[in-house]
């Protein structure tokens, strides 16, 4: 009887050798693989013990036969105690096995969390870096433009009704193809603006900027190699949230020459959500996502499911808190009673652009 059992025991394993491997194998393809390797062998020990729960009983039931037996029952009683015997080393090595599954399992589990927390904050620099990237050329943009004639022409004679109408006309060809502007102004040295892209949609001739971060910041630039950039923020001119970058228009275009008016291009911030919402994730993923671009405060500037914007602070998370210090990676924390995990990683920046400190993280649930 109890070699037909442990018979059927080594059968069962031998039937599931498909998924089975040594708890602690490093040659485990990959971790699916590895989960369903640790099932079969958990339901191979539910067998064992199942099985070794069924010796026992008939272990006990004979040493009861025998003792009825009595003198006669003397060599059933052996049987029935090697039986025990067997049936407690069984028991030893179910119990060895199930603390090696465990710790396999823990191993597997930990593997899966650190091969999904990389892949998550790679996504989340690749994020970051395309916004950069994008960002860089705008730098590039309101530079060049900076230089252009018509824009120079206008700035010089600033109350001259033909040149300004040939700056409008040009802003005008510059928007039409480049659709990522919401605007581009062109204003005087003393700030008041004279001329703009889109003047049958915004009014904004003669309107007085003097005061605004990115007229002052161009205006403080000592070469045309240099501009400024003025964070995320709800543009008072357009009524939209914008990135505003500005550069210094010089005598002449020229890079040395001398300051005589400011052209700042609108960026359409709706290019953010293009970005977040297309982070490759799959589609389960993106479910249960949150990706959030935020900036050097902590507070959201762009998120996935448009909440937040510039109204929430994240800075409470800690994978937040380490992607502004300059840190990429994940964490596993709890928010809202919730345990997530935190993929983040921070601007790199793009060649002369060196971003603004902002930073992106994908919040999923572990």
């Amino acid at each position: 009887m109890p070699f037909r059992i442990f018979n059927s025991v080594r059968k069962y394993l031998s039937n599931e050798t498909e998924y089975t491997c040594l708890p602690g194998d490093k040659t485990m393809a990959s971790p699916d693989y590895s989960n369903k390797a640790t099932s079969k062998m958990r339901e191979g020990l539910n067998a064992i013990r199942q099985i070794n729960d069924s010796v026992k009983l008939l272990s006990l039931n004979a040493r009861i036969e025998a003792a009825r037996a009595g003198a006669s029952g003397k060599t059933f009683a052996v049987v029935a105690e090697e039986m025990k015997t067997l049936s407690d080393r069984v028991q030893v090595i179910a119990e060895k096995l199930d603390s090696e599954i465990t710790i396999t399992e823990q191993e597997i589990s930990a593997t899966e969390t650190q091969a999904r927390g990389n892949r998550l904050s790679d996504l989340a620099f690749n994020a970051i870096e395309v916004l950069d990237r994008n960002l860089y050329e705008r730098t590039a943009d309101v530079r060049w433009w900076a230089t252009e004639a018509a824009f120079v022409d206008a700035c010089r004679s600033s109350g001259d009704e033909h040149r300004r109408r040939v700056a409008v006309s040009r802003m005008g060809v510059i928007l039409k193809n480049y659709t990522i502007y919401k605007e581009l102004i062109l204003a005087d040295v003393n700030g008041r603006i004279i001329a703009n892209g889109k003047p049958d949609r915004y009014s904004l001739c003669d309107t007085d900027v003097s005061g605004r971060s990115w007229f002052q910041g161009a205006m403080a630039t000592s070469t045309g190699n240099e501009y400024f950039v003025q964070d995320v923020e709800k543009c008072p001119l357009t009524g939209d949230l914008a990135v505003i970058y500005s550069a210094a228009v010089r005598e002449g275009g020229e890079t040395y020459g001398k300051v005589i008016g400011v052209l700042a291009v609108v960026f359409d911030w709706a290019q953010a959500d293009y970005i977040v919402k297309n982070v490759r994730l799959s589609e389960e993923e993106k479910k249960n996502s949150r990706i959030l671009l935020f900036n050097r405060d902590g507070y959201v500037i762009a998120s996935s499911d448009g909440k937040g914007i510039l109204a929430e602070n994240v800075a409470g998370l800690e994978g937040v808190r380490r992607a502004l210090k300059g840190e990429k990676g994940f964490t596993i924390e709890t928010a809202d009673r919730k345990k997530i995990m935190v993929a983040f990683a921070r601007t790199p920046g793009y060649e002369t652009y060196r971003g603004l400190g902002w930073g992106c993280a994908i919040l999923s649930p572990t």
